[in-house]
């Protein structure tokens, strides 16, 4: 028979295993269970739906009298430290106020790890307010980041939406169709910015969403390890994505009655970027697809800086106020470029860490792009990659890292930004804008 004395003790060892079961449900609650968003469901019904500019895209207007700025910020990655967090902004702001931009894309990866939902309303907040502070309009992307934890992309979306200019914001974030995707799960992330001057659409700008990986099967892997000595799992751009961006460019080019420039802007290099820079590293011995280069030696086709990165001869990153990479230009060289698969590649600046984190496999999104007016493409994703170069009529290019993010997954040179200057006409000039070097942030 149980004692007073031990019934007490019964009582609250039971007490105790229930707060601790409650907290271990909550805990379950915080960190595992989806935040799901609003319904939302948007099917595209295929090539044959009818396109309405205003509906199926977003405008934005450009004055007639100056060129339209982009500024790409890539991969702030608020996480659990305030002060890389802060740094972050910082660098953000600064290299806004120097650009002075029309527009701002983030090209994903603006908050990772633990908290994300909340770091996610903490980065729209401070986006939105600097926004305000210095008028610009801005669109962010999805990363592979951006939708951890609880964090689902409809739910995410529906964040970006407080803030968009329908709710009286600056955000031209719009969800797109809901059945893009493929076998390894859809994409919601996907519109269209069309920048006008007057009646005549200048430029198009395409938002993808390439965010989420990929679980290849192992023939897949199995045959990129053979061929191309890598097991990434980027995801490629499924076939149906790739038909709804021609529906886009085909529907916005008849309107216009011309071919239209477009930029790409996408968290992760499509495979065509990612394929050239490593054909290009790994003819860094001098000979390029195994040929030996007839008009230079291996010194004008690339170099390579004590820190380990390669780059292309004929332009390097400008010191914009800070210290030059201890690599420079031979400007006294004539130099011949690379030629990649019969095509010449085109240096204009920047550094090569490692080959790029892109698809094992070619959808073809590039080919089927190009006939139709793909002038430029932009993304973020390798962080210690900021390579800008031309290859076959495309300008190719890496943000600077716009933040110090996890140290461990961060060996950037340099923390910026990176700008597009469009002309009437709808062509681009890109540049690195540097706003510090990152081992002067890590000393301190």
């Amino acid at each position: 028979m149980l004692t007073e004395k031990n019934k007490k003790l019964i009582y609250i060892i039971s007490g105790i295993l229930s707060v601790l079961l409650l907290a271990i449900i909550v805990t379950a609650c915080v960190l595992f269970i989806p935040l799901k968003g609003k319904k939302y469901e948007d099917i595209w019904a295929g090539p044959q739906q009818e396109y309405v500019l205003a509906e199926d895209s977003v405008i934005v207007e450009k004055q007639a009298d100056k060129d339209f700025v982009i500024l790409q910020l890539t991969d702030m990655q608020l996480w659990t430290s305030s002060k890389d967090n802060n740094a972050a902004f910082e660098i953000a702001e600064q290299t806004i106020k120097k650009t002075n931009p029309d527009l701002v894309v983030f090209t994903g990866d603006n908050v990772s790890g633990v908290g994300v939902p909340e770091l996610l309303k903490v980065f729209i907040k401070q986006i939105e307010e600097l926004a305000q502070k210095y008028n610009f309009l801005w669109a962010p992307i999805f990363g592979n980041h951006d939708n951890e934890m609880r964090a689902t992309p409809n739910w995410s979306g529906d964040q970006y939406l407080k803030v968009s200019r329908e709710n009286g914001g600056h955000c031209l974030f719009r969800k797109g169709p809901t059945n893009l995707g493929d076998k390894y799960g859809n994409l919601l992330g996907n519109y269209v910015i069309n920048v006008k001057e007057g009646e005549q659409i200048v430029q198009s700008l395409y938002m993808l969403d390439n965010s989420a990986y990929a679980k290849y099967e192992k023939s897949v892997v199995d045959a990129a390890k053979e061929s191309e000595g890598r097991s990434n799992a980027e995801r490629p751009f499924p076939y149906a994505q790739i038909e709804w961006c021609k529906w886009q460019a085909n529907n916005i080019n008849a309107i216009a009655n011309k071919q239209v420039p477009s930029i790409f802007f996408t968290h992760c290099a499509p495979y065509e970027m990612g394929d050239v820079i490593r054909k290009y590293v790994a003819g860094a011995n001098g000979k390029v697809d195994g040929q030996p280069s007839e008009n230079a030696n291996s010194d004008d086709l690339v170099m390579q800086d004590p820190e380990g990165y390669w780059t292309l001869p004929g332009g390097y990153i400008s010191s914009e106020g800070n210290d030059q990479p201890s690599f420079k230009p031979a400007s006294d060289v004539q130099l011949d470029y690379p030629v990649i698969d019969g095509k010449q590649l085109k240096g204009i600046a920047g550094r090569i860490k490692y080959v790029p984190g892109h698809a094992l496999y070619n959808t073809g999104m590039v080919d089927a792009m190009k006939s139709l007016g793909l002038k430029g493409w932009f993304v973020g994703h390798d962080h210690e990659n900021d390579i800008i170069f031309e290859y076959d009529d495309v300008i190719y290019g890496y943000g600077l890292k716009a933040g110090p993010s996890p140290k461990p997954w961060n060996g950037s040179y340099f923390f910026g930004g990176t700008t597009i200057v469009m002309d009437s006409n709808g062509n681009i000039t890109p540049k690195h804008v540097q706003f510090i070097k990152a081992e002067d942030y890590w000393k301190k």
